[in-house]
């Protein structure tokens, strides 16, 4: 069977995480400019309180960072994080901060996203305007993988499915060579809802991740009678499961901050052997690469 290469969306395809540049387009919608105001100082407390939230429950979780020395341990503190992950959605929806926004606009803001990182530095906060960078070696590399016949998925806890295709809508312009495991914005409430394919639970946590990725194994090869090969690339703790369910697992790392890498770190603290693509060979479990020029140059991928 062909192959399978999965993509998380978030800081792996893009250089950077997108909610920040979701939230501005969402606040440039809005008149007139007082609601503008109003609505990014709600987006501010929203951020502020998740971080909040998020470091008040990382130094209560026992057992701590150090002590979690088991792949079982942190499975289980990343499944953890739901709560801290629930709230901070509750709150966004009911402040009503994508109500009223249709999918075509959210695609439309993938599209703009996209075109406005054009030529940018990848060290440009794009945190601070409506830009997305893509990652390097991207189109390449999704250009290659379709002339061999791989098959092409994302999976992402990204807010927006439909943001997500505007912004990967040159390697996909007829929507039908990634198979897709995204949330999605409702209109008009702005309330999160899951994938259809899922059933419409919302993805949240790692465990979340690995059952999308799981539905997209098994769809794609024809039930349980048939093994298909499978790759998945990351850039966070929450593709944890992904990686290591796949039989390449490759964690993406933004240039200069290996040694800063959370999940690498993670991968290297539970024990697990993670070389750079370069270093590896054809058939390793777990590698890292800065982007997709690197992954095309080695021998990972055969």
């Amino acid at each position: 069977m062909a192959r399978l290469i999965v993509f998380d969306f978030d800081g792996t395809v893009t250089h950077q995480d997108t909610i920040n540049v979701l939230a501005q387009f969402a606040i440039s919608a809005r008149s007139p400019s007082r609601s503008r105001q109003e609505a990014s100082e709600k987006w501010k407390q929203i951020v502020d309180l998740y971080v909040a939230d998020y470091a008040k429950h990382k130094e209560s979780y026992v057992p701590r960072v150090d002590d979690r020395k088991t792949l079982a341990q942190e499975l289980a503190y990343l499944e953890s994080l739901r709560t801290v992950e629930v709230t901070s959605a509750e709150r966004v929806v009911n402040a009503g901060f994508f109500a009223g926004l249709k999918k075509g606009q959210w695609e439309g803001f993938g599209r703009e996203a996209r075109r406005n990182g054009e030529g940018r530095n990848p060290d440009w906060d794009g945190d601070e305007g409506k830009a997305v960078i893509m990652r390097r070696g991207f189109s390449e590399f999704v250009q290659q993988a379709k002339e061999r016949g791989e098959k092409l998925g994302i999976v992402s806890v990204n807010w927006s499915r439909a943001f997500v295709e505007g912004v990967i809508e040159p390697e996909d312009p007829d929507r039908s060579e990634f198979v897709k495991r995204v949330n999605e914005v409702k209109w008009p409430g702005g309330q999160l809802e899951g994938p259809e394919e899922m059933g419409g639970k919302v993805m949240m946590t790692a465990r979340d991740k690995l059952e999308g990725f799981e539905t997209i194994l098994l769809d794609e090869a024809d039930g349980e009678s048939k093994k298909c090969g499978s790759v998945y690339f990351g850039d966070s703790v929450t593709d944890l499961e992904c990686l290591l369910r796949a039989d390449t697992g490759i964690v993406v790392v933004n240039e200069g901050e290996e040694e800063k890498s959370k999940l690498l770190g993670t991968l290297q603290r539970l024990g697990f052997e993670v070389p750079h693509v370069s270093e590896s060979r054809e058939g390793m479990k777990l590698a890292w690469a800065r982007d997709f020029e690197e992954v095309l140059g080695s021998k990972i991928l055969g």
